[in-house]
């Protein structure tokens, strides 16, 4: 009898230990042990509701009785559930909750294509033109996946082509055999010949739907390719002058409706311009910056007469992307243009990039050469552009290649880099996540992106508690959220749902990283402060009304509640 009781003291300290152990190491303490007691209530409010909501808005109970259709799954399959999450208060707090800085987020995709469009008939009605890659002969012909789209801004007299014809041409080069047709002679004559808006049918080729994503028979390199088609596809929607300028105010509205702060986007600019309103002229890179920080600029006065400055005071950051698929040569022309940008935009310039599938060649350390004589080059004209890869956002997590030391992870390191994005295959490399955690090397989690690209099926399988606990600093972000019919109170929503060991101080320690590991700059003023030091104090104040919001408008709610089990 005394050895059983013995065990079960044995039992009972060592398991006791272990999760105190756990607690006292978790990645958000510092957020925890810092708490007010408003933040402790508001904390305990959060939880219950979310457990309340697992079970009673999703329905999806234990059991062994087969769930009826309207169950779904809390943290399952992100596009089926979306309706449902609209309904949820614990989205509601995500929506109100200050997110800090938003610090992955590809430059032309923070709007609905449906919502580009609109704006590209408005501004350029006679001069907006799009192609197919084949002919468009049959009403199935609209259906195949190989129809790919493309649209652009072009003089409003070039010849229009005969898209329905099976002598269209869709390689043709000269203006009289051209590839394009005025996009609103291609609606009506969409409707005319099949009965189909062309307004509808063009979103099912830029946005991706649940069949695309949770089809039975898809795969990760089909969905990649479904993807960058979508891409490649509403690109021409964001590629003329008239649309930059007002994007750039439009998207801090944005940003400040979902309580962001700060913004670093990533454009790609190896184009080197995009078009006139009226197609017969290009506005270059340089020029771009220029409008950037023009509209920057005014959005910034007019917050300031409202007095509400404090909702986006620091403007907006570019990072500088290019493919990772070019030859060498054209590398090391890209890091040149990258450094005469940064040298005229010393500000607005803030890293660099590679971008593309991580399956497909070509992997950071192929560019050795050329991205060592870039940290080189900087130094010697004392400027800082930090390398923010895109890195571990694959499966295979060979580089695209067949050898596995080619990681792009690997690559990060060794370059010194600042912060990767995406990350999902790191916790594969216990060295290179001890090495992450020491050099502080931030991770920019994109969670309903890595979900819909088949990383992963849903929230719950993905890598982000492992990643946390391993003591590794992230981010959340959206990615890409026109294409993922996303946003970043979404992604908020998912990591709180997606993983039990979330909470109210696990949110407030993503944002408070957001902004640690920005680009905001850290050189002092004349009353010793900094744009990084400043955000952290604006955010805190919102920070401290976001939980008193929490505590006097759910707190009564989560009170009424009767949670069955423990």
């Amino acid at each position: 009898m005394s050895n059983s009781v013995d065990l079960r003291i044995k039992y009972d300290k060592d398991r006791t230990g272990l999760i105190d152990r756990e607690k006292e190491n978790c990645w958000y303490r510092e957020a925890k042990d810092s708490a007010s007691d408003a933040e402790i209530k508001a904390n305990a409010i959060l939880l219950k509701i979310r457990e309340h909501e697992r079970e009673h808005l999703f329905g999806d109970k234990a059991s062994e009785a087969i769930p009826g259709p309207e169950t779904r799954d809390m943290g399952g399959q992100f596009l089926t559930n979306k309706e449902r999450i609209k309904a949820s208060k614990v989205y509601e707090m995500a929506q109100l909750m200050p997110k800090g800085a938003h610090l992955h987020i590809h430059f032309n995709s923070e709007f609905h294509p449906a919502v580009l469009l609109a704006e590209a008939k408005n501004k350029v009605p006679d001069t907006l033109f799009i192609r197919s890659t084949r002919p468009l002969t049959s009403r199935e012909s609209l259906d195949d996946l190989n129809s790919e789209m493309v649209f652009n801004v072009l003089p409003k007299d070039t010849p229009a082509a005969d898209i329905f014809s099976d002598k269209y041409n869709p390689d043709a080069k000269d203006k009289t055999n051209n590839p394009w047709i005025k996009w609103s002679a291609f609606s009506e004559a969409l409707k005319t010949k099949y009965d189909v808006d062309a307004d509808d049918w063009i979103m099912t080729k830029m946005v991706l739907g649940e069949e695309d994503v949770y089809g039975i028979r898809q795969t990760t390199n089909k969905i990649w390719a479904r993807f960058n088609q979508g891409t490649r596809c509403f690109k021409g929607l964001m590629n003329y002058e008239s649309i930059y300028r007002w994007y750039i105010g439009a998207l801090i509205d944005d940003m400040i409706s979902e309580n962001v702060m700060f913004a670093e986007l990533r454009p790609m600019l190896m184009d080197k311009s995009i078009p006139n309103d009226d197609g017969t002229a290009q506005v270059s890179n340089h020029k771009q910056m220029e409008i950037i920080l023009e509209e920057v600029e005014k959005k910034k006065e007019s917050l300031k007469k409202e007095g509400r400055l404090d909702d986006f005071p620091f403007g907006l950051k570019i990072i500088y992307c290019t493919p990772r698929s070019i030859p060498k040569q054209k590398m090391k022309s890209e890091l040149q243009d990258c450094i005469k940008l940064k040298l005229d935009f010393p500000d607005l310039i803030c890293g660099f990039d590679l971008v593309g599938a991580e399956d497909r060649p070509n992997h950071i350390g192929y560019y050795k050469d050329e991205l060592l004589a870039f940290q080189a080059a900087c130094q010697s004209l004392k400027i800082k552009i930090p390398f923010l890869f895109h890195a571990g956002e694959t499966l295979l997590d060979r580089g695209g290649s067949r050898n596995p030391e080619n990681s792009n992870l690997y690559d990060s390191v060794a370059l010194g880099a600042k912060r990767i994005g995406h990350g999902f295959s790191l916790v594969k490399h216990p060295e290179l996540a001890e090495e992450f955690r020491k050099r502080k090397i931030c991770i920019e989690l994109c969670p309903t992106s890595n979900e819909l690209l088949h990383l992963c099926r849903n929230i719950k399988e993905h890598p982000y508690p492992e990643l946390l606990a391993l003591g590794i600093p992230c981010t959340v972000n959206s990615d890409n959220p026109s294409l993922f019919s996303s946003g970043l109170n979404l992604e908020f929503y998912q990591v709180m749902v997606g993983s039990t060991t979330m909470n109210l101080h696990g949110w407030k320690q993503l944002a408070l990283w957001s902004l640690e590991h920005s680009c905001l700059s850290e050189e002092n003023d004349k009353d010793g402060k900094n744009d990084k030091q400043r955000a952290k104090e604006i955010w805190g104040d919102k920070w401290e009304r976001f939980v008193d919001g929490i505590n006097k408008t759910h707190g009564a709610y989560a009170d009424s509640l009767d949670l069955d089990r423990t």
